[in-house]
């Protein structure tokens, strides 16, 4: 047996219920006054109204917000693949707090989760064949801002590619805005 939509509800109402979340019963719908009814009602009282075959409690969908929401949703995924990605490539605390708004204590955390362990101290500096890789591949990509959305994409494929540190190539990048070698729009 298919349990209905009265079902559902109500015993989903009846756990908030339990648990003291009255405006959180109300915002679904329910009078002040129903939801005392409800807490009086025996086990069988609540068997019986809930298996009413009068379908009393009508579902309703805000398609506007369920698109909103799977947009939203899509974004999240994105983003949760995009950190995992540079987590992997190497990236360090600091270049996942800056483009991602990560703490230490997450990074660190989420670096377990994935089974990525990091060794302490700095990266080695990269020797001037990386150096010169970086620098052309840079200027292939033709982004011209170093904090935007694009920069990280484009250091993370130039990581990929070449399979160097995320870390190395931001440091490099970094260096370079400072000596004045990279420009911004």
């Amino acid at each position: 047996m298919t349990p209905s939509v009265n079902q559902a509800v109500l015993t989903h109402v009846m756990q908030a219920l339990k648990e003291g979340q009255i405006r959180y019963c109300e915002s679904l719908g329910f009078s002040p006054q129903e939801l005392f009814e409800l807490t009086r009602l025996t086990v069988d009282d609540m068997l019986y109204l809930s298996n009413s075959a009068v379908q009393f409690i009508t579902l309703s969908i805000d398609h506007n917000m369920l698109s909103r929401m799977l947009t939203r949703t899509e974004q999240e995924r994105v983003f949760q693949q995009n950190l995992e990605e540079a987590l992997s490539l190497g990236a360090s605390i600091e270049f996942i707090t800056h483009f991602f708004g990560l703490s230490t204590l997450e990074v660190c955390a989420r670096r377990r989760l994935i089974g990525l362990f990091v060794r302490q101290g700095r990266n080695n500096a990269p020797d001037e064949a990386v150096e010169a890789l970086v620098w052309n591949e840079w200027q292939k990509t033709g982004v011209m801002k170093l904090d935007s959305p694009d920069a990280l994409k484009a250091m993370m494929t130039i990581a990929r590619s070449h399979k160097l540190s995320l870390t190395v190539i931001w440091n490099l990048l970094r260096q370079w805005h400072q000596e004045k070698l990279l420009h911004e729009e």
